[in-house]
């Protein structure tokens, strides 16, 4: 019986990759993943290594896919964009194996992290995630979650905050903050570490709309967040 890893890759594949996902990728001898994702380590994976790759909407196909490779005898990597457990395939892997397949999570940089570090230290203080789409959560939940965002005053990192057909989501999201905490600091990171990149920081009240799409990542800074030297600052509350 094989394993499976389940693998981060960062978000680019490449500057963010870290040593331990790149050895887990040469050391498979099969590999399943979205089709973009494969693509990025394409440059590591080893000829001859059977891969599977599947589309937007395939996840629940590469991931049966995957526990088949194992129970064939392969070392199978999942590949993941970001960090395999958050918003990725970590839990339905184990929810589709069974007992006599190991699983073996190996963390990625995640999109929320690596836009904190082209931002500034907007991430310094408690901090929630949340995502925009509704696809796999109604959207009911989603705005119970705004609002317990406001609530407890947190950081928010808003990943999916827009699609072609799903625009209103993050102005809700934005119109909320701004009416409970006032006229916050954001920060939107597009193509984090990819060769389109772009950043932009503003208050609420100038946030562009047209700038964000799927690639992008919101952080929607708390009451004490700061801009300093042009980046976003949240400061930890250290007596300086």
């Amino acid at each position: 019986m094989g394993r499976i890893f389940l693998t981060g890759i960062g978000p680019d594949g490449r500057e963010t990759i870290t040593a331990q996902a790149e050895h887990a990728i040469k050391s498979c001898t099969a590999v399943c993943g979205y089709d973009k994702y494969v693509e990025q380590a394409a440059h590591i994976i080893p000829a001859g290594t059977s891969v599977f790759t599947s589309g937007m909407k395939g996840e629940v196909e590469r991931t049966e896919t995957a526990v088949r490779y194992a129970k064939e005898g392969h070392d199978v990597c999942l590949i993941c964009g970001g960090d395999p457990s958050l918003y990725s395939l970590a839990s339905l892997t184990y929810q589709l194996a069974d007992d006599t397949v190991e699983i073996i999570v190996i963390p990625g940089v995640t999109a929320a992290m690596a836009a904190s570090a082209l931002l500034g230290a907007p991430i310094a203080d408690d901090l929630a995630i949340i995502s925009m789409s509704d696809l796999l959560t109604p959207w009911e939940v989603i705005q119970k979650r705004i609002d317990a965002v406001n609530v407890g005053d947190f950081v928010a990192a808003i990943y999916n905050p827009k699609s072609m057909k799903r625009t209103q989501q993050i102005e809700y999201a934005l119109k909320a903050f701004y009416e409970a905490r006032g006229d916050l600091i954001t920060g939107t990171v597009r193509d984090a570490y990819r060769e389109n990149q772009s950043v932009k920081i503003s208050k609420i009240s100038d946030f562009d709309y047209d700038f964000v799409n799927m690639s992008s990542i919101v952080i929607v800074g708390c009451r004490k967040t700061i801009i300093k030297q042009g980046k976003m600052i949240t400061p930890r509350g250290y007596p300086v």
